[in-house]
């Protein structure tokens, strides 16, 4: 009983596959391309291989496709990028279609007999296939080694397999005679056959003929091709310019153009370069540098992409598993991806992530990209002065060179990575040019979508690019590119935050790199506060996670020394590896004292209280003001005493001091450079004490920036200020009314132990800070 399939059907123009040969053929069709896919994924790699009667017909319908055909198994040989595909086909065995049909997926599909070949023949059959065999040699001329040992060993085994043979080897047929070949079973009566088309001088169809005559042309013209090329390589060669090696590189990249789907414009460039590079010698200069501008245009990504993860709850995954806390940022980094992937447009501001050094900018601009499934690169801005930088130079200069964004494109591969604009705070411009004006194309939506290169000099599309860039300093951000950014602020974390993101991510990140167990080494929290409070003095916890992995590679000397087995890391084993304590952080008043108030400062390091001193003594109304301040504190100091002369009477003081005294200014510690305005109510407050002998108490801080009329206008940095009470220990600090509002970004354990009061005018800290309940404790 024959063997019945049900497998996918390839449908060919024309060619056929004989059983026990294989064969590579290029799929186009997507119909062909389904079924092959769908052959390896759910039928083990198994297909029929037919032909359509029509060979000019696209989209062959079932009444024009052959009702036989080949069982084959098939093997993806090459993933072309224009889609379509390189497979190796191999034979089986003869088939018998039924039941051709289309399915769900739009490729055909059929029942098929499998026709069983004969493997034992008599010797008079095989005696009269030999002959057969010698008549059709004498036709074809020329045949195969196969063939001539057969003739002279005969085998049943070998007799279909070599009559296949014969058929492989003979010259064009029409569609229809090898549809006829490849279902005749009998080996006599396909020889039989062949011998008859030989004896009709290969009558061929009209679309055969057709085809055969491209063919013969195509061919004259690649060995036209061939031989010239040839010559010239050898000419060369003679020469001493031996440039075989170019030759073929050049050859690999025209064939690279023609498969490709290089955009249209790029691909006409590099054609233009190669023309011009094929007419040069090659050893000039001018050759290296066409060359050189060839290579670096066939490496850039002009349309290969990455496609984006869009489900939010994987990047939220993400994000909370890389990076403790910073819930605004990580829901505003939601919100934008949810827009991105409802809109499928990237157009709009471009994220800036502004913080303090090492709390976590391009750790999240990382995860980020592994959020959204997209290649990360980054490039460092800071130090950059020249505008060529960005936008390269010409080719005409010597060694001249894309500008870093097309060299990381390239790094990149893709033409949509995550792109990090790292530290764009820190760019100059100089004599050599603005790079930040360069820098405007790259990040303005409405221009990059046609970023000139001074040395690629085709436009190169970056509106796929998701740009986030970072900056510590705001301010120091140029004016018409902050204008194009949304900025994101991540400030420094509290101590309680730190412990968490110690215990959490850098324990176990240390340990992991320097191949230790907890069993071997366990740190306590006390240890890490240890840390925390004297050993770093830091917005983030880059350093922090250095000391920890400084502990731990003491305790492996230890180890392999054979001092211990394992440690219990507590405070005194942090002192013993590390030595002293490194870092004092400025404490409370231990008395409170006429002249002397504490203020609130806010420092690249994040925040820090900041006492005050002012005294006064004999001399005829000077100000001397020390403490290596800035220009703007030394102006808020000179509005803070011009203040409080103009109402001396109010606030009880006797209008001759400021006549017949100096006063004095101090701000510790003074080696620090400290400026900003924001210590204009504290420095009223400390010239009033100082005058009316009254202290101000050592429980108290205050900020705030005060105007001549004893206005108190709003700070910055109020997250930071407030960490930094808490953590001195006072239990009430005066703030501007207007940061009243500023007050959700303070974290609840801080809100929990200190009093934070709101103030318009310096006379409500007057009453505050020198009313008969100002002072909470003395």
């Amino acid at each position: 009983m024959s063997k019945k399939v049900n497998l996918p059907v390839l449908v060919t123009r024309g060619i056929v596959i004989y059983p026990n040969f294989s064969e590579s053929i290029e799929v186009g069709r997507k119909q062909s391309e389904d079924a092959i896919r769908a052959a390896i994924d759910n039928f083990d790699g198994q297909i029929i291989v037919t032909s359509q009667k029509q060979i000019s017909d696209d989209n062959p319908s079932v009444e024009n496709i052959y009702t036989t055909g080949t069982l084959a198994k098939v093997e993806i040989s090459k993933n072309w990028k224009d889609g379509t595909l390189t497979v190796l086909l191999t034979g089986l065995q003869r088939i018998k279609l039924e039941n051709i049909s289309l399915n769900e997926k739009s490729f055909f599909i059929a029942d098929a007999i499998i026709l069983e070949p004969k493997t034992e023949f008599s010797e008079e059959y095989l005696t009269e296939a030999v002959e057969l065999i010698k008549k059709l040699k004498l036709e074809i001329k020329q045949v195969s080694s196969e063939v001539e040992s057969f003739i002279s060993n005969p085998s049943s085994e070998k007799l279909d397999e070599i009559v296949d043979k014969l058929s492989t080897e003979s010259p064009v047929f029409s569609t229809e005679q090898k549809a006829e070949l490849i279902t005749t079973i009998d080996p006599i009566q396909r020889l039989e056959y062949l011998l008859k088309i030989y004896g009709t001088k290969f009558v061929t169809s009209d679309v055969d003929n057709l085809i055969a005559k491209k063919l013969k042309e195509k061919m004259d013209n690649q060995q036209r091709d061939y031989y010239l090329r040839e010559k010239m390589r050898a000419i060369k060669d003679e020469l001493g310019e031996g440039e075989g090696a170019d030759i073929d590189i050049l050859e690999k990249y025209k064939a690279r153009l023609d498969k490709e789907p290089f955009p249209k414009h790029v691909k006409e460039k590099i054609l233009s370069s190669i023309s011009k590079l094929e007419g040069m010698q090659s050893g000039s200069a001018e050759a290296n540098v066409e060359r050189n501008y060839i290579e670096w245009m066939m490496s850039l990504p002009w349309w290969e992409k990455t496609e984006d993860i869009e489900d939010l709850k994987h990047a939220k995954e993400v994000l909370d598993s890389h990076h403790y806390g910073l819930k605004k940022v990580k829901d505003r980094i939601i919100e934008y991806l949810a827009v991105k992937s409802k809109t499928k447009d990237l157009k709009g501001q471009i994220i800036t992530l502004v913080g303090p050094p090492g709390v976590g900018k391009t750790s999240l601009a990382k995860s980020i990209a592994e959020a959204i499934g997209r290649n990360f690169v980054k490039i460092s801005l800071g130090g950059v002065k020249d505008e060529a930088e960005i936008r390269g130079h010409r080719k005409t200069y010597v060694g001249a060179m894309p500008g870093r964004i097309i060299q990381t494109m390239k790094r990149a591969k893709v033409k949509n990575p995550l792109f990090l604009l790292d530290e764009i705070d820190k760019m100059a411009s100089d004599q050599r040019g603005d790079p930040a004006s360069a820098m405007l194309e790259v990040l303005d939506p409405e221009q990059n979508a046609e970023f000139s290169d001074h040395y690629i000099e085709e436009p190169y599309d970056l509106s796929n690019v998701m740009f986030i860039a970072t900056a510590n300093y705001p301010e120091d951000i140029p004016e018409a590119l902050y204008d194009r950014m949304e900025i994101i602020n991540l400030s420094s974390y509290t101590e309680i935050e730190k412990m968490k993101i110690a215990k959490d991510y850098l324990v176990p990140k240390v340990l992991k790199e320097h191949s230790l167990t907890n069993e071997e080494i366990e740190f306590k929290d006390e240890a890490l506060d240890e840390l925390i409070k004297y050993y770093t003095r830091e917005a983030g916890v880059r350093s922090l996670e250095r000391w920890i992995s400084s502990v731990a590679r003491k305790f492996i000397v230890k180890l392999l020394n054979k001092e211990v087995t394992n440690v219990v890391v507590d405070r005194k084993v942090i002192n013993d590896y590390l030595g002293k304590r490194l870092v004092e952080h400025s404490d409370k008043q231990k008395v409170s004292e006429p002249g002397v108030v504490t203020g609130l400062a806010y420092t690249q390091f994040g925040g820090d209280i900041l006492p005050i001193e002012v005294n006064y003594f004999q001399g005829k109304g000077g100000l001397t003001l020390t403490g290596k301040l800035g220009d703007v504190m030394k102006e808020s100091a000179t509005i803070a005493l011009d203040f409080v002369k103009s109402n001396a009477e109010k606030y009880g003081i006797n209008p001759d001091l400021f006549e017949k005294n100096d006063i004095h200014i101090h701000v510790p510690e003074g080696a620090v450079p400290k400026d900003g305005p924001s210590a204009g109510v504290t420095m009223v407050t400390a010239i009033v004490s100082a005058l009316t002998n009254k202290p101000v108490s050592k429980e108290i801080g205050m900020t705030g920036e005060i105007t001549l009329r004893g206005l108190v206008f709003p700070i910055g940095g109020l997250r930071e200020k407030s960490i930094a009470a808490s953590r001195s220990g006072l239990k009430k600090i005066l703030i501007p009314m207007k940061n009243l509002k500023d007050l959700d970004e303070v974290p609840e354990e801080v809100k929990a132990v200190l009093e934070i009061k709101g103030i318009e005018h310096f006379d409500q800290t007057f009453s505050e800070v020198f009313g008969s309940n100002s002072e909470l404790s003395k």
